[in-house]
């Protein structure tokens, strides 16, 4: 039987505006995701809103790679030193106002007991910030488009092909707090749109950059949100 796990939200700055729309990827398959979402934060220069705290956030993993997360392989915990400085593993959420109202989530994941509670603490916070539409980044390594999608309802995706020339592609399991946040806000009514950057698996580093799918990603995502590049 696991313990108890514990989730906590600490507000930072409070938007001035509602934001309709969210941006969220997590670390994942070869960072496609993750990289899209760093180069659209660096963009938008976005203000730190809140973060999310979790007992069950492991420093280190014990799955390679992180995002397989299995009963009974807990990680380690700790803390993450960076620039001289400590710091919990959290989820960090960012607004930006200008040029569009947007809500931007790193995600972190939990180990396998925690990932319903922290992805669920990011849906509930997302609800009192006013996203109706989310947008999630991530990888996939089959064959097919160099940007593919998935989305909550039929109306979406047929948005999504007509408007942005986007089609499914990817067939199977979308794993840890992406997969999660997609699953549990469309729940809730939010519109959300999955967005896969094409790429090749790498066995010995799951988690290494591709960074010419990153890129290929965030160009789609910056023509969706109508952001220059």
């Amino acid at each position: 039987m696991s313990e108890p796990s514990h989730c906590r939200v600490k507000l930072l700055a409070k938007p001035e505006a509602s934001l309709s729309q969210a941006v969220a990827s997590s670390p994942g398959l070869r960072s496609v995701g993750w990289q899209a979402l760093t180069s659209l934060t660096s963009k938008l220069n976005p203000t730190l809103t809140a973060e999310i705290f979790s007992s069950d956030f492991p420093t280190r993993y014990d799955t390679v790679p992180s995002y397989f997360a299995k009963p009974r392989a807990y990680g380690i915990g700790g803390v993450i030193v960076e620039s001289g400085g400590v710091s919990l593993p959290k989820v960090k959420v960012y607004h930006a106002l200008q040029p569009l109202h947007l809500c931007l989530i790193h995600g972190y994941h939990a180990n396998f007991y925690g990932q319903y509670e922290v992805a669920e603490a990011t849906v509930e916070l997302m609800g009192k910030l006013g996203v109706k539409r989310l947008y999630i980044l991530a990888g996939y390594a089959l064959e097919g488009e160099p940007v593919c999608c998935a989305a909550s309802t039929r109306k979406l995706l047929e948005e999504a092909e007509k408007v942005y020339g986007l089609k499914p592609g990817y067939v199977g399991p979308f794993l840890g707090f992406s997969g999660l946040l997609a699953g549990l806000a469309a729940n809730r009514g939010v519109e959300v749109l999955c967005l896969f950057g094409k790429t090749k698996p790498n066995p010995e580093n799951p988690e290494s950059p591709d960074l010419e799918a990153s890129e290929k990603l965030y160009r789609k995502i910056c023509e969706i949100l109508k952001v220059a590049p």
